[in-house]
């Protein structure tokens, strides 16, 4: 049973979760089958880790039916029913934290009973409960639409022949949320053309386009929001509607679910690093975006800073020669990071803020104690020392490690060939600079200016011109 789906899904559990699957298959509506009651009570004991030893098929039966002979196709029964009603519980489960939609169905169930009073009741309760509603997304609008559409199907059975106005309000609420979610979409679209060299294709948007630069939506976040972004990604002058977006972002934060803005303010983090690739001096602006995302956590997820973005902010600080209020960030978030990543992110961010103010004996006393095991923080390390010994004119131990580095990269199973490639690039490079070899500087910088898959170019230019 350890691999089955229903041990699976069961592991995935939280305690509360586990107690409500109890209720739920004890309830007759939705089980009658006793025999499912007591096999999950079992699983239940010993949930969500399951030993095992705890969970062999026959040693399972046996604490179920201990009177009972093993009988592989009762257990498989037993197995495929409660898989089941594990799916109708999250089924169900997720269906409830939808208030809107659920009330939409008793409202309709109202309607077709003739229910009147309690139509109306209900109809009130749930427009009640969606102008609490903190956020103004898409969702929202959709939500808006289900009960203008609910409305008008109360107004048809009415038979009453005259204009109503929510048959118009349904219209324009589904509009909303179609162009929302149209922009939404396509702009993931065009992001992800560009980040994976994709070709998905974009249906309609540009007409979209065309006709809110007509009916602009002032008054409608989502599609204010999004419609700037896909503006940013496709116009010429992005950078003028880059600045646009981030006063939405900052104007509208807190009327779009947290996963939702994170992913919005994504698109301007991704917009200045496609600037800085294009050579643009977009560095002070991606710093800016990064302190943004710290000071709302936006960077984070599940409450932890990932090792990667932890390093991509040091970077741009060292870059800009903060070193005070990168030093600073180090210390301060280095607690924030996964536990399996912290003291090596830690040691190897330190190392590079030593490296940048030119302390390179503190430099090499972090990287000792950068744990290897990591492919790409190993990687790293190597060039960052690469680059202290060119600098310090330490030739013997450079090309040392440009050899030793060179039959790592070659032994290495996991290096991509893309990175396994950048990294060759980088070392060949150093390679020609520290044996000087006369009458080869131009030859090089053209080398360097072409080279598409080459880590730390703009350090190697500064080395040679």
């Amino acid at each position: 049973m350890k691999n089955s789906k229903l041990i699976n899904v069961l592991s995935a559990f939280n305690r509360t979760e586990l107690r409500e699957f109890q209720q739920f298959i004890a309830t007759p509506f939705f089980n009658k089958n006793e025999e499912l009651v007591s096999f999950y009570a079992y699983l239940k004991k010993i949930a969500p880790h399951f030993p095992p030893k705890k969970i062999e098929r026959k040693y399972v039966y046996r604490q179920v039916f201990p009177k009972k002979s093993y009988d592989n196709k009762h257990m498989n029964y037993l197995m495929s029913f409660l898989q089941k009603l594990v799916e109708q519980y999250m089924g169900y489960r997720q269906y409830m934290t939808q208030p809107t939609l659920h009330q939409y169905h008793i409202i309709n169930a109202f309607i077709d009973k003739n229910l009147d009073k309690h139509y109306k009741y209900a109809l009130k309760k749930a427009t009640d409960q969606l102008e609490e509603q903190v956020h103004n997304n898409a969702d929202f609008y959709y939500q808006k639409y289900l009960l203008a559409d609910a409305e008008n199907r109360f107004f048809l059975r009415q038979q009453v022949r005259k204009q109503d106005k929510r048959l118009q309000q349904a219209s324009e609420y589904f509009d909303i949320y179609y162009l929302a979610n149209k922009l939404k979409y396509s702009c993931e679209l065009l992001d992800r053309n560009r980040i994976f060299s994709t070709n998905y294709q974009l249906q309609l948007v540009e007409k979209i386009a065309q006709y809110l630069g007509q009916h602009p939506h002032e008054n409608v976040p989502p599609i204010l929001v999004y419609y700037q972004i896909y503006l940013m990604l496709t116009q010429a002058n992005g950078n003028i509607h880059f600045e646009k977006l981030k006063v939405l972002i900052e104007k509208h934060f807190h009327q779009f679910p947290l996963d939702e803005i994170k992913s919005i303010y994504g698109y301007t983090i991704n917009f200045c690093i496609r600037k800085i690739n294009t050579g643009e001096d977009y560095f002070e602006e991606l710093f800016n975006r990064y302190l943004f995302g710290l000071e709302r956590s936006l960077l984070f997820e599940n409450d932890r800073l990932p090792h990667s973005t932890y390093k991509n902010i040091s970077k741009i600080g060292l870059r800009l020669r903060k070193f005070d209020w990168t030093e600073q960030m180090i210390n301060n978030y280095k607690s924030k990071l996964a536990p399996e990543f912290r003291e090596t992110a830690f040691h190897y961010n330190m190392a590079d803020l030593f490296y940048y103010k030119k302390e390179f004996d503190k430099a090499q006393q972090y990287l000792l104690q950068v744990e290897m095991n990591d492919i790409f923080y190993n990687l790293d390390a190597r060039k960052m020392l690469m680059k202290i010994y060119y600098e310090q004119g330490e030739t013997e131990a450079l090309l040392s490690l440009l050899a030793a580095s060179k039959i790592f990269l070659k032994r290495s199973e996991l290096v991509s060939p893309g990175i396994r490639k950048a990294y060759q690039n980088f070392m060949r490079i150093v390679d020609q600079l520290v044996r000087k070899k006369p009458g080869n500087k131009k030859a090089i910088l053209n080398k360097i200016r072409t080279t598409e898959r080459l880590p730390d170019k703009r350090w190697l230019l500064e080395i040679l011109e």
